[in-house]
C-alpha cells in the first residue's frame, strides 16, 4: 500500500471520528428533529439521498456503480451509528441495544450529521475507484501486447535497411533509419534496470521502432504509434502558439508515468508505473545523452538533423 492510500485511509478515519464525536457535544438534545418512522423506510430515503448526490457527482458512470456507491455508502453510515452508539455506551452507560438503535437512527441530529456528509467522506476513494476502472480498460487496447503476436528481433523497416555509402555515411537526402541495436539496447535496458520501469523503446520520426526494452506485456510497435501521434498533436499546439517543437513531454495516468524526450530526430519513450520516483528522471537524462553520443560518433551530425521531405 502507497503512501497515497495511507493517507487516504487515515484521513477518512479523522473525519468519521470527527462525525461520531460531534453529536456527543449535544447529546441527548433532539433539536425537534425526533421522528418516528419505519426503519426500513428510513433507510430507502437514505439510499435515495445516497443514489442522487453519486448520480450528481458521478454523472457519467453507470447505474450499477452508482446503486454500488449508495450501499456501500450505507453500510459506512451504519458503522459511524454503531460508533456513536458504542460511545454513548461508554460515556452516559446505557444499555447497549438501546445505544445502538440510537446511534444508528433513533437520535436525528446524528442520523442527519452522518447521512449528510458519509457521501463526501467517501467522494474520494469512489473516484480513485472509477478512474482506475477505466484505465484497466484502456490500457489493453493501447499498450498490452497480444501473446499470439509475435514478437520481432528487429525493428527495422525495409526502408530502415538503406546501405550506408563507401564512407559509412548516409545520403543525405533520407533520414536514418537503421541503427544497430546492441549499444542502443544496452542503454535502454540501463534504463529497465531501474525500479518500476516499464517499457524504453527509442523510435524514430516515422514512428518505427529503432531499439526497445520491455516488459513482456508492453508492445513496443503500439507505444511507438502512440508516441509519433502524441509528439506530433504537441508538436502542432506549440506551432500555432509560436513556440518550437517539445524536447520533453511528461504524461500521468492513474497508473503510469509516460516520458518522452527528443534525442536529435528520436523520440526515447520511457513508461513507468505512477509511483516511480522523480530520481528517475536522472537516468533518462544520462541515458539521452549516452544515445546522442551513440548517434553522433556513428553517423555525421548534419545527417542526423535531415528530415525525409
Amino acid at each position: 500500500m502507497n503512501s497515497d492510500y495511507k493517507g487516504e485511509i487515515r484521513g477518512i478515519l479523522l473525519v468519521s471520528f470527527f462525525i461520531m464525536v460531534v453529536p456527543l457535544i449535544f447529546f441527548p438534545k433532539d433539536f425537534g428533529l425526533k421522528v418516528d418512522w419505519l426503519l426500513p423506510l428510513l433507510f430507502a430515503l437514505e439510499l435515495g439521498w445516497y443514489m442522487l448526490i453519486f448520480f450528481i457527482l458521478f454523472s457519467k458512470a453507470s447505474a450499477l456503480k452508482v446503486f454500488l456507491f449508495a450501499w456501500t455508502t450505507l453500510g459506512y453510515r451504519i458503522g459511524l451509528g454503531i460508533g456513536f452508539g458504542i460511545f454513548l455506551l461508554i460515556m452516559f452507560s446505557l444499555p447497549l441495544s438501546f445505544s445502538l438503535k440510537l446511534g444508528i437512527f433513533q437520535y436525528m441530529p446524528a442520523f442527519l450529521l452522518q447521512a449528510l456528509m458519509s457521501p463526501f467522506v467517501l467522494k474520494s476513494p469512489f473516484e480513485t475507484f472509477v478512474r482506475r476502472a477505466k484505465g484497466v480498460k484502456k490500457m489493453p487496447i493501447e499498450f498490452q501486447k497480444k501473446e499470439t503476436e509475435p514478437f520481432p528481433s528487429t525493428f527495422a523497416s525495409e526502408r530502415s535497411k538503406e546501405k550506408l555509402d563507401g564512407e559509412g555515411a548516409v545520403s543525405p537526402q533520407k533520414e536514418i533509419k537503421v541503427i544497430r541495436g546492441t549499444n542502443l539496447e544496452s542503454v535502454l535496458h540501463y534504463l529497465r534496470e531501474y525500479a518500476g520501469v516499464k517499457a524504453a523503446v527509442l523510435v524514430d520520426s516515422e514512428g518505427l521502432v529503432v531499439a526497445k526494452d520491455s516488459s513482456s506485456d508492453f508492445d513496443p510497435e503500439k507505444i511507438a504509434s502512440f508516441a509519433r501521434c502524441l509528439k506530433e498533436a504537441n508538436d502542432q499546439t506549440l506551432h500555432r502558439m509560436g513556440e518550437k517543437a517539445s524536447e520533453r513531454i511528461g504524461i500521468y495516468t492513474s497508473d503510469l508515468w509516460i516520458c518522452l524526450n527528443q534525442v536529435d530526430n528520436f523520440t526515447l519513450v520511457v513508461m513507468s508505473d505512477r509511483q516511480t520516483d522523480e530520481l528517475l528522471s536522472v537516468r533518462i537524462l544520462q541515458s539521452t545523452g549516452m544515445i546522442k553520443k551513440f548517434l553522433t560518433e556513428r553517423y555525421q551530425p548534419n545527417i542526423l538533423k535531415v528530415v525525409e521531405e
